[in-house]
């Protein structure tokens, strides 16, 4: 045994160590490569996410101001109908104090959806229960 060399310094053994390290160093480059290949599909991908964001706050802009033009127009219509139990209850046509009553709650319907439309852009868009 004396001249022999030990089995893990053998050439069998050292290249089944160097072909062990071969596979271990291949398989570390494949999991880089796919990182790196993620990561550049991610920041590819920045741009166009920048972009759908962009897109999406111009289009809540564009619904908030929607949304607060609405309800000064819902406000408008409440007061012309006031106005209209108004002038009914002035006639004397019909029930004059159901008139009168309509034209208050109208009116303060009117109050509530333009403190709602002003309220849009705060972000603070609760309305009140009736």
């Amino acid at each position: 045994m004396k001249g022999e060399a030990s089995p893990r310094y053998s050439t069998g053994g050292r290249l089944e160590q160097i072909g062990q390290r071969l596979r271990e160093l291949q398989a570390r480059g494949r999991e880089l490569r796919e990182y790196s290949a993620s990561q550049a599909a991610r920041s590819a991908r920045l741009p166009r996410s920048a972009e759908l964001v962009r897109m999406a706050e111009l289009r809540a802009e564009a619904a908030a101001e929607a949304a607060e033009a609405a309800y000064y127009h819902a406000g408008d219509v409440h007061d012309r109908a006031a106005a209209l139990h108004d002038r009914l209850a002035e006639s004397g046509i019909g029930d004059t104090g159901r008139h009168r009553q309509k034209a208050r709650e109208h009116r303060s319907l009117a109050e509530a959806d333009r403190k709602t439309g002003g309220s849009i852009r705060a972000g603070t868009t609760r309305r009140p229960r009736e």
